[in-house]
This record gives C-alpha cells, sequence and structure tokens, in this order.
C-alpha cells in the first residue's frame, strides 16, 4: 500500500523540482580532483607548445628556414586556441552546472 501513495504522490505534480541526490562516498572529491587534474594538464601542455612554438620561430628565421617558422607559428596560433577551449570548456561546464541546479 504503501508503494502505492508512493505512486500517486509521484503522479499529483511531476514538475516540481526535487534536491538532486549527492554523489556517494568520496566520488564527488575524486571527481573534482580528476577535473582539476586535467584542467592543469592540459593548460601545461598549451604552455608547452606555445614555448616550443616561439623556439621554432625563432630557429627557423634565424637558420633561413621558413617552413620551421611556419610550423612554429601554427603551433602558437593552436596552443593559444586551445588554451582559450580549455577556459570555454570550464565556464561551460560551470554554466551547465548551476543551471541544472537551480
Amino acid at each position: 500500500m504503501a508503494s502505492l501513495k508512493s505512486l500517486i504522490t509521484l503522479a499529483d505534480d511531476p514538475l516540481t523540482p526535487r534536491k538532486p541526490k549527492d554523489l556517494p562516498n568520496n566520488l564527488g572529491t575524486s571527481t573534482d580532483n580528476l577535473i582539476g587534474w586535467s584542467l592543469t594538464g592540459a593548460l601545461i601542455a598549451c604552455l608547452l607548445g606555445f614555448i616550443l612554438g616561439c623556439a621554432l620561430i625563432g630557429v627557423g628565421h634565424n637558420t633561413e628556414r621558413p617552413d620551421m617558422a611556419a610550423r612554429g607559428k601554427r603551433s602558437v596560433l593552436w596552443s593559444l586556441v586551445a588554451a582559450a577551449g580549455v577556459g570555454t570548456v570550464f565556464g561551460l561546464v560551470k554554466a551547465f552546472y548551476n543551471i541544472g541546479q537551480g
């Protein structure tokens, strides 16, 4: 009989927002750690790509190898695009999380 009552209360107002369930045990903190480390690793990779791209530009121009300088310029450009993408993803995840909480 109790299950019938719970079914009736669920059927009464299906659009009522309910509090979301928390992740069990330490899954929430480990997920936060995983996301934090992956964001940090991605930004470090972008920084290394930027630095190596600048080095390729310098070496390419000094040794009169325009193909190497062009690869360095592409590396710098894509490193900046990737860093902007990582920052955007963080903002999007936070925005969608806040929308889901509200």
